[in-house]
């Protein structure tokens, strides 16, 4: 028998999780500068670097929604974290324009699951009336992800490169 029940461990890692999702996206916002002056971007090639982010992310929501359902959220957050982890390791590999564009693609549609399926694990672990405030936990975890990233990734960058930034998050 465990001493911490189940649905708290459930919430802290799915607040991590979160929290996680959103390092990445400040990694590519800190390394806009390094980024682009050694792969000559200019500033609409970026904007399309985070867009097709985006752009991925949206389209695999759904499918990734439904593999969730088919599937089970476990399987799916592992796929979704192991993707990320590879494509975040990966970014620091581009070499140009359409290698970036494709690996920011990609990148968006791998962790186009995790809330999808963050959702599921909430549906099935929680009560009705205790699923807005996991949600509204799980939510705060990208804000803050997002918010004590950027100046570590900014640290980093300014330390050991764009690059390796990406190899060591990844």
């Amino acid at each position: 028998r465990t001493l911490i029940p189940i649905r708290f461990v459930l919430v802290f890692s799915t607040f991590l999780l979160t929290v996680l999702l959103y390092v990445d996206r400040a990694c590519i916002s800190a390394a806009k500068v390094d980024m682009s002056a050694d792969l000559g971007f200019g500033m609409t090639q970026f904007g399309w670097i985070m867009a097709v982010f985006t752009l991925g992310y949206a389209l695999f929501q759904a499918p990734a929604g439904k593999l969730a359902d088919t599937r089970g959220a476990r399987g799916v957050i592992a796929g979704v974290v192991g993707i990320w982890s590879f494509l975040t390791a990966l970014t620091g590999t581009a070499w140009n324009y359409i290698s970036m564009l494709l690996i920011r693609f990609l990148f968006g549609a791998g962790e186009a699951g995790a809330f999808p399926a963050l959702s599921k694990v909430v549906y099935n672990w929680f009560p009705i009336g205790e699923r807005g405030i996991i949600q509204g936990i799980n939510f705060s975890g990208s804000r803050i992800g997002a918010a004590f990233a950027m100046p570590l990734v900014a640290w980093m960058i300014r330390e050991t490169g764009w690059r390796h930034t990406f190899l060591v998050f990844g």
